[in-house]
């Protein structure tokens, strides 16, 4: 469904300028995963004229009430050499902005991805459900209380074995905080809190069987932020790591970002932008800029240490996020069963 989305980007040509903005985002972000490769001076001339040309773009589009994919390659060319000289200007005064770019692209940057990332859990753990529900009876209620029970089991056991790999890896390491390692013991109740919660909703007849879907994908996205976070926060001492797990973790997170485009792009788009009341095109220009911007800050001035506090804040609110997209889908859960249940009804 992914490369599906994505696809349109290289087909239709409305997605063109996008589609450029995509590879230059990805290209240099891919860039300055590997400093021991490619030097980060690179991102001087990388990031600034995508900060530039989104800016503008972003004022066009939410000011201006103006579709960018409709826009005459002429404008966009003149948007983009006005996004050109502010990209500039940004260079030359970049010690009084970097401040802002730094805390609006980390904190966007991170709701967004995270944001995009539990609504797609949700949606296909419902979808999962959909799935089986549709099988034969009895054979649909044996497997929705397997995919129940056996998603929340394995995810309380990764998360048990996360915590315990935290912790060790965090006593061997003295940069690596004991609060950091505490993270995934915090996931966990909150895994076995939603758990009881689906429990409880079976005394309205609802069995949230999506749940064990939703706890799996929450357990993988765990296990990428506690390896960011140790790796981010152990690697500023005289610990380093291998290249795999840089390697690891640039995979993750280039495959968080083109997820998170390309829930942007179609008819999901469509939906997001109702319930949003932003344009989706608005939310994709932003996610560039912010990405681009944070990507940008982390080389400009290492004091503020970009790399640690995108690692740090970003399991912070995953543990909102959880109980808020756990609990939302719970509730928005049983008013689909109660379509469900009306639809039989009428049959």
């Amino acid at each position: 469904m992914v490369f599906t989305e994505l696809k349109k980007l290289f087909l239709e040509k409305e997605y063109r300028l996008f589609l450029i903005l995509v590879l230059w985002l990805i290209i240099g972000f891919t860039l300055f995963q590997f400093p021991q490769i490619f030097p980060i001076e690179l991102a001087f001339f990388i990031f600034p004229p995508i900060i530039g040309i989104t800016t503008v773009l972003l004022i066009v589009s939410l000011i201006g009430h103006k579709d960018l994919r409709e826009i005459s390659y002429k404008k966009i060319l003149f948007y983009c050499i006005i996004g050109i000289i502010i990209a500039l200007l940004f260079t030359s005064i970049w010690q009084w902005i970097v401040g802002f770019l730094y805390r609006a692209g980390i904190l966007s940057y991170i709701a967004i991805t995270a944001i995009f990332y539990m609504y797609g859990c949700y949606n296909y753990g419902v979808k999962s459900d959909d799935k089986v529900n549709n099988l034969s009876s009895p054979i649909n209620q044996i497997l929705r209380w397997v995919m129940f029970l056996g998603g929340t089991f394995i995810s309380i056991i990764i998360m048990i074995i996360l915590s315990r790999i935290g912790i060790f890896w965090a006593t061997g390491n003295p940069q690596i905080k004991n609060a950091l390692a505490l993270i995934p013991i915090i996931i966990l109740i909150l895994i076995i809190f939603l758990a009881i919660v689906g429990i409880l909703t079976l005394f309205g007849g609802n069995l949230n069987a999506w749940l064990g879907i939703f706890f799996i994908f929450v357990s993988l996205y765990t296990i990428y932020l506690m390896v960011n976070a140790f790796y981010t926060v152990g690697s500023t001492g005289d610990t380093t790591y291998s290249m795999w797990t840089l390697i690891a973790l640039y995979i993750f997170d280039l495959g968080l970002i083109l997820y998170t485009i390309s829930s942007m792009i179609g008819e999901k788009a469509e939906v997001i932008s109702k319930k949003l009341k932003l344009k989706s095109e608005t939310i994709l220009l932003w996610l560039i800029f912010s990405k681009a911007a944070f990507e940008l800050a982390k080389v400009a001035d290492p004091r503020i240490q970009a790399g640690i506090l995108n690692a740090v804040l970003g399991f912070l609110l995953f543990i909102p996020l959880l109980v808020i997209a756990g609990l939302y889908g719970i509730w928005n859960y049983s008013k689909i069963n109660k379509e469900r249940k009306s639809q039989n009804d009428e049959k």
